[in-house]
């Protein structure tokens, strides 16, 4: 690590390791005195919600990372050692608006990385397939809108009336999902500048560079141009990672996810955090959802354990789960300094899990990740037609209109009959690493063949996870828009890349969550909460009424 991280990091830790006692601080403040035992304690309804999403985070990691802040807030609040996503797909696009909406994926409007516009709800014809990566403010508002659903925005707007729902993130459909169609600022790192002239570009960058973006994005984080908040993004400047197996498959670009070397222009999650805490003074706020996504890059790159040790410092998983946990611990001090801690409910929680590919089944090349990921044409992204060679068998078929593998196959047909969906779920059958495959029929996806062809490697841990979790875990994808034909694949197998997510399988969808408020009884929970759960526990606990249709279930948060 060099001079310049060295001195941030250390500066950071020491202001994050003060805040990792605020919670125990608050708590105690709030508790009814020794001598007045028989004393009903009077609880405090939290005035606002503040949701810190740390992407592809594993439960393990608080542990094995010594990640301080989390570990303090699990100590002090209700955390729920069993927790899980609870639904899939099990990515980023799918999860993060199903944490403000309660609502499965399947009535949320988009079910994964693809979406089949059935309605022709966003004017590029029926039937056309988008990525939802891809698409804006303005396409998931249409998403929304269509399916009538309510969200944590609407809610906060309701019961606590001229406040501000915020979200910030590095990737811009986590910012613009959440926030839409009522979030009021959402902020997000804009698409990659190409201009680095001295009069129209930022010169000072040294490259290629991003800037805040999104949503009603305050003034204070772009001006001046070219300032803290502008960030080095050029696909040169990639850490090393785009000439080392397996990260070449989805190499950095730039301060875009990790801190970067400009303590200026510092980027990744103290971007995120810097832009949050920007918001936490300025603005009159009810609810903020951040997100930090350094952890999910660097495990895609390199997978869980396949770290290069020659690598950068910034591209380690270690040295990545220490920089978010020390910007959440500043979120925390930011509060306790503003005098709002003791009145702000606080959640963490992780978008998805994520699986350790041993067996992998994808193409190692450089840049492989998307045409491994993808195969078909969407309308708003481009064609990919350079898909694994284990898919042969079901592309052969020539009814394939799209297809995404990750840690599950998903198909959705040009003809998608009940008769072809049949044919092609036994074709799936046949692919390496499949070992239960689904065909849907309407909001049900109907068991085709189980335990599969690598059975031999699914094994009893396995199994009792999926008996358990599989059919409920797939039907919450099952809508029109979603795929027609799904194949899981057994742990530790996947198509995309080293560190990939997206099944149903328990290395999938185990993810920390734990809940804090300073009046709140800790507690370890065994109730295996999920993501649809997140909601309408924090309506409930901050005494909003629920006025929509969910599927998730508040658990009764206790307070002292």
């Amino acid at each position: 690590m060099n001079r310049i991280q060295t001195v941030c990091s250390a500066s950071v830790l020491a202001l994050a390791l003060s805040a990792g006692t605020a919670f125990a601080q608050e708590a105690a403040k709030s508790a009814p005195p020794a001598k007045d035992t028989a004393a009903k304690a009077v609880v405090k309804t939290p005035k606002r919600v503040l949701i810190v999403v740390f992407d592809q985070m594993r439960p393990e990691y608080a542990q094995r990372f010594d990640m301080k802040n989390v570990l303090s807030l699990q100590k002090n609040g209700v955390h729920f050692e069993k927790a899980y996503l609870g639904h899939t797909a099990s990515e980023t696009v799918v999860s993060h608006n199903v944490i403000v909406s309660g609502v499965y994926p399947k009535n949320q409007g988009w079910a994964d990385e693809a979406f089949r516009d059935t309605k022709n709800l966003l004017g590029k014809g029926a039937n056309a397939v988008w990525e939802t990566g891809s698409m804006k403010t303005a396409e998931f508002d249409k998403l929304i809108k269509d399916a009538g659903y309510l969200k944590l925005a609407d809610y906060l707007h309701k019961g606590r009336p001229g406040s501000k729902f915020l979200v910030v993130a590095q990737k811009g459909y986590v910012a613009e999902s959440i926030a839409a169609p009522t979030g009021d600022i959402a902020v997000k790192m804009s698409d990659r500048q190409k201009d680095v002239s001295a009069d129209k570009g930022c010169a000072n960058l040294g490259g290629q560079w991003r800037f805040p973006d999104g949503k009603n994005v305050p003034a204070y984080l772009t001006t001046p141009k070219c300032g803290r908040f502008y960030v080095n993004s050029d696909k040169a400047n990639d850490y090393g990672t785009k000439a080392k197996s397996p990260a070449w498959l989805y190499p950095l670009d730039g301060d875009r996810m990790v801190p970067g070397n400009n303590k200026e222009h510092l980027g990744g999650d103290i971007w995120v955090a810097d832009a949050a805490i920007a918001m936490m003074e300025k603005e009159k706020w009810s609810g903020m959802v951040v997100s930090f996504g350094g952890i999910d890059k660097v495990a895609h790159m390199w997978g869980l354990e396949k770290e290069d040790p020659s690598a950068n410092p910034q591209t380690t998983l270690a040295s990545i789960a220490k920089t978010a946990d020390e910007q959440f611990g500043r979120l925390l001090q930011k509060l306790k300094d503003l005098g709002q801690l003791k009145d702000t409910l606080i959640v963490i929680t992780a978008d998805h899990g994520a699986n350790n590919v041993t067996k992998f089944l994808g193409k190692d090349e450089s840049g492989a990740s998307d045409t491994n990921w993808y195969y078909g044409k969407m309308v708003n992204s481009e064609n990919y037609n350079k898909p694994s060679p284990t898919l042969k068998p079901l592309l052969d078929t020539g009814n394939v209109q799209f297809s995404y593998q990750s840690t599950m196959i998903e198909t959705w047909l040009t003809d998608n009959s009940m008769d072809k969906k049949r044919e092609a779920a036994k074709i799936m059958r046949t692919l390496p690493g499949v070992v239960v495959t689904y065909w849907r029929n309407g909001n049900r996806f109907y068991l085709d063949a189980a335990p599969g062809q690598a059975s031999a490697n699914f094994n009893a841990k396995e199994l009792a996870w999926w008996e358990k979790h599989g059919q409920e875990l797939v039907d919450t994808m099952a809508a029109d828009h979603g795929p027609d034909v799904v194949g899981l694949l057994a742990d530790q197998y996947g198509y995309g890349i080293y560190g990939d997510h997206g099944g149903a399988n328990e290395n999938d969808q185990r993810i920390p969550m734990a809940i804090w408020s300073s009046n709140i009884k800790a507690e370890k929970s065994s109730y295996e909460f999920r993501s649809v759960d997140i909601l309408p526990t924090v309506i409930k606990a901050m005494g909003i009424k629920q006025t929509s249709e969910m599927d998730g279930t508040a658990f009764p948060v206790k307070f002292r």
